[in-house]
């Protein structure tokens, strides 16, 4: 599988490896076995392989007749360890023996003529088919056997050598030297194939089960070998892959070049790479994102040939992490928004303290001279501290700090609002048409929220239009839904009357495949920065909490329009005159009133005053403690502010009501977060009220509660 090592050190270590092992093997003794009748013949070879072996008292006549010439001394070339044997039987034994011990004689010397037994012939054929590997030499004289006799005998001239009698010392020592080397050779060979065999096994069986792609490539970046994973990672077989240049079959088409350029670079250097990130396609045309690696492979001259590496697949990290960065930018968003919520509840309960006394004032004086030439100008302050209460609360509401209050209410004078402040901010670019009648219906619905919905949506028409201009289209209408048309408008419009609000643009429209995620949190089309993803799915919520339903219809270079269906509600009785002062309800109960800001004290007093009751009033809340702790029942009423020092005046109302439970409690504040309407109410308190705190509503809720207090 794999074709070289990596770099030049590698091949150098490997050559010097191979040959510091083959020599080490080539010093170890050599074992060479002699099968011959005649002893005299082993001393001959002893003589000539290990003389320093041979004892004193050898028949030299018969030596030197069989070594002719005389030997002259020649230390020998390598080390022999010689063993002998009679007959073909013995020596048969041997070489089984030698193999069972893995000691196997790399030669045999094999005389032809060994009577009684064997002979050379049938112990060369025996001895072959024990051991395929041994080297095979058979002595014979010129009147024996013909060579092509022998052959036939043994079966094969493979490892098959002769040598005839008498022969010269120089020429066993020759076949002695260079057979066993050979053997030697051999084995080595076979050992390193199969050590070679076995870790290309194991380096396969590892590539083929990791998760990464394996890969090796030629210079050009043509795919030579491929790991399996390639099916799963990107699609292709690796016989699909094998052959072709990786970033010609895996590259986008605008990065192939770039990629190219790259890895020619890489190739000219022959430098290794790590840990790079890519994009790639798969073969269904699937983007992943692949962290690669890859390590230059040299040939035997130390010449790059090519690359080999992994490319593991970071799709699921990469796409965590910019999951990560999306909550991040979510809790930075937030954070700002709590910050701007504080900073708007801070400004909101400021804010209305101011208002509660121009507006308590206004409506005293015009209360005490309704026909006065003053009228119309308080009627003016009492308008003008009404739109600073909306205000306030359309404050409230951005900050998602507003608690929703859904009352029957005119949607027309809501939209007029927004416009109004709309037409203040949007460029003379673009255009507002409006169709507002005077007069469509009723709808249950929060008034800051609806303002929400409004400014929403046409600030997200102007964001479509801010480049080009165009027209901004506002239209309200009433409409009667059938059975049949619910269907059209959706399955969660229910057949009735409703009030329909159209917001359109002249803007380039949303795409096709955009348009069913465009209600969805956090989406948005819009570059980093210039949205958080929120205004329509902020619309979409409070549509829904309306029980109403809202539409999108988008074309291409069409604009975009928006439909807002809200129910009408079944008759106008509930609803209230902004300009008109009804019949005040009065009493004369003892009420106990607590506020930290004099302004508010001296208005209230004097507003409750007017209507007949008895008032004390009181700016530190310890002190009107105090008082109710000397005398729990001196008071048939509680109006206390949320928001002071020392005391809050959930605080307070607690502690008075453990001194005198039935002690009835109005809670009233510019802004508060530390309790809401329910929570007070749960806890005994029997009204709240939101600062600036109209005098209608201040008389009707003030008689409404000693009503039902007296009734208990």
């Amino acid at each position: 599988m794999w074709k070289s090592e990596g770099t030049r050190q590698d091949v150098e270590q490997k050559k010097e490896g191979n040959k510091a092992m083959t020599m080490d093997k080539m010093q170890q003794p050599r074992r060479i076995l002699v099968i011959d009748d005649d002893l005299d013949i082993w001393k001959a070879y002893q003589l000539v392989l290990t003389p320093e072996a041979v004892s004193s008292g050898t028949s030299a006549d018969k030596i030197n007749h069989l070594l002719s010439p005389v030997m002259e001394d020649d230390p020998a070339v390598a080390h022999y360890s010689l063993s002998f044997a009679v007959q073909g039987q013995e020596g048969y034994a041997m070489v089984e023996e030698a193999l069972r011990k893995e000691e196997p004689f790399a030669l045999a010397f094999v005389d032809v003529r060994m009577p009684p037994g064997w002979d050379g012939m049938e112990t060369s054929k025996r001895i072959r088919a024990l051991d395929p590997e041994i080297e095979l030499v058979i002595v014979t004289a010129y009147s024996d056997h013909s060579i092509e006799e022998i052959v036939r005998a043994v079966g094969s001239s493979e490892k098959l050598l002769f040598l005839r009698k008498p022969f010269d010392p120089d020429e066993i020592k020759q076949l002695a030297l260079s057979l066993t080397a050979k053997w030697h050779l051999s084995r080595l060979a076979e050992q390193q194939r199969q050590e070679i065999s076995a870790s290309e096994h194991r380096f396969r069986s590892l590539v083929e089960t990791i998760s990464d792609f394996v890969w090796e490539v030629d210079c050009e970046g043509r795919f030579s070998y491929c790991s399996p994973v390639s099916r799963k990672l990107y699609g292709y077989t690796p016989e699909e892959l094998l052959g072709r240049i990786f970033f010609e079959v895996l590259c986008e088409p605008e990065s192939r070049d770039q990629l190219r350029r790259i890895f020619s670079s890489c190739v000219d250097s022959a430098s290794p790479y790590q840990a790079v990130e890519r994009r790639f396609l798969t073969k269904e045309g699937r983007l992943v994102i692949v962290e690669s690696s890859g390590t230059p492979m040299f040939d035997g001259q130390g010449r790059i040939c090519g690359y080999r590496g992994i490319d593991r697949d970071i799709t699921a990290r990469k796409e965590y992490e910019e999951d990560k960065l999306r909550l991040e930018d979510r809790l930075r968003q937030a954070q700002k928004m709590e910050a701007i919520g504080t900073l708007a509840g801070g400004i909101a309960h400021d804010f209305n303290n101011i208002l509660a006394p121009i507006l308590g004032y206004a409506e005293l004086a015009l209360l005490r001279d309704p026909e006065g030439a003053l009228a119309s100008d308080l009627g003016q302050i009492t308008k003008a501290a009404r739109r600073a209460q909306d205000l306030v609360g359309q404050i409230l509401a951005f900050s998602r700090r507003a608690p929703q209050e859904n009352q029957p209410l005119l949607p027309q004078s809501i939209i007029k609002e927004a416009l109004k402040l709309l037409r203040a901010s949007l460029p003379a670019s673009i255009e507002i048409r409006e169709d507002v009648p005077v007069d469509c219906g009723a709808i249950m619905a929060d008034p800051t929220q609806l303002h929400q919905i409004v400014m929403n949506l046409c600030n997200n028409a102007y964001q479509a239009m801010r480049e080009s201009g165009g027209v901004l289209g506002v239209r309200l209408s009433r409409i009667e839904i059938d059975p049949q048309d619910g269907k059209v408008v959706g399955a969660e419009l229910s057949p009735g009357r409703y009030a329909l609000i159209e917001i359109s643009d002249t803007g380039p429209g949303v795409a096709k495949e955009i348009l069913p995620r465009i209600f969805e949190p956090y989406f948005t089309t819009k570059a980093k920065g210039e949205g958080t993803g929120l205004g329509l799915s902020v619309v979409h919520g409070i549509v829904k909490s309306f029980q109403g339903h809202i539409t999108v219809y988008s074309e291409p270079d069409q604009g975009t329009s928006f439909h807002v269906y809200l129910p009408l509600v079944p008759d106008e009785a509930g609803l209230g005159c902004a300009d008109c002062l009804k019949e005040l309800p009065t009493g004369t109960e003892r009420l106990l009133v607590v506020d930290d800001e004099d302004m508010i004290t001296d208005m209230l007093r004097a507003m409750l005053s007017g209507l007949g009751y008895q008032v004390t009033i009181f700016n530190d809340p310890m002190e009107a403690l105090t008082l109710l702790e000397t005398d729990p029942l001196a008071f048939d009423l509680l109006l206390t502010d949320m928001t002071m020092p020392h005391l809050s005046g959930y605080e307070l109302a607690r502690r008075v009501l453990r001194l005198r439970p039935a002690l009835p409690v109005v809670l009233c504040t510019g802004y508060s977060e530390l309790i809401g309407r329910e929570e007070a109410q749960a806890n005994g308190v029997r009204a709240f009220m939101v600062k600036p705190v109209a005098l209608q509503e201040l008389a009707e809720t003030i008689r409404r509660v000693l009503d039902s207090t007296q009734s208990n």
